[in-house]
């Protein structure tokens, strides 16, 4: 099952990694590095219904991520 991630991590080393490794197993991967781009993207993959999972890291430069929960 291919699943649509939505993964916000500000480390660019470790978002990558963890993109790649999504990938490689067949899910789609939208990655955002900041609390504002995720808004922006959360709110376009609600609207598209093409979103089936949020990895989230909680401490982002512009913001506690658990706001965005």
């Amino acid at each position: 099952m291919s699943l649509r991630v939505l993964l916000v991590e500000d480390d660019r080393q470790l978002r990558e990694t963890v993109s790649e490794a999504l990938a490689v197993e067949g899910h789609g991967v939208q990655p955002a590095a900041s609390l504002a781009d995720a808004r922006l993207l959360l709110q376009h993959a609600l609207q598209d219904g093409r979103l089936d999972l949020v990895l989230l890291d909680l401490g982002l430069p512009d913001g506690d991520g658990a706001a965005l929960l």
